[in-house]
């Protein structure tokens, strides 16, 4: 942890860097893997679901873990910044919660654009090239077969 956390962090930053990196993986994974969920389904692909679960899960921790640390050293400059302007009291609390939340957005909506672009080379290389087990459209054998329009409907109802 000492690698990725800068030195002069305290416990309060370091515990907010622990939890908003989880929130910020969660929101990621659960989010990011709905819309590639729904992006496979339209193209109708086929895809190697575990590759690209398990890489994709690997990005959405890496994004999450790195957006949470640009994010928070980022609203550390700009509270700075915000803090040393402010002269009133209402004008300090608003420095802290607006710098501090536009930066930490900020890097949460930059992890999601990257997120976005590395699930889509994620899918890309998890393509698969194997005859699909499903097929949505009916195979007719042999050359005595009908076209689906010729086949009577034999119903007790019609």
């Amino acid at each position: 942890m000492r690698a990725i956390l800068p030195i002069d962090m305290d416990a309060q930053i370091t515990s907010f860097f622990i939890i908003l990196s989880i929130l910020w993986f969660l929101m990621y994974w659960v989010l990011g893997g709905v819309f590639f969920a729904v992006i496979t389904i339209i193209r109708l692909g086929r895809l190697r679901k575990l590759r690209f679960s398990c890489l994709f899960s690997l990005l959405a921790l890496i994004a999450g873990v790195v957006s949470a640390y640009f994010g928070i050293n980022g609203s550390q400059d700009a509270v700075g910044d915000c803090l040393a302007t402010a002269v009133t009291r209402a004008e300090k609390v608003t420095a802290v919660f607006g710098c501090g939340f536009a930066s930490i957005l900020g890097a949460f909506l930059l992890g999601a654009l990257a997120l976005t672009i590395g699930g889509f080379i994620i899918m890309a290389l998890s393509k698969s090239k194997t005859k699909p087990w499903i097929t949505l459209e009916p195979e007719m054998e042999g050359p005595e077969s009908q076209e689906p329009s010729q086949i009577e409907t034999k119903s007790k109802f019609f």
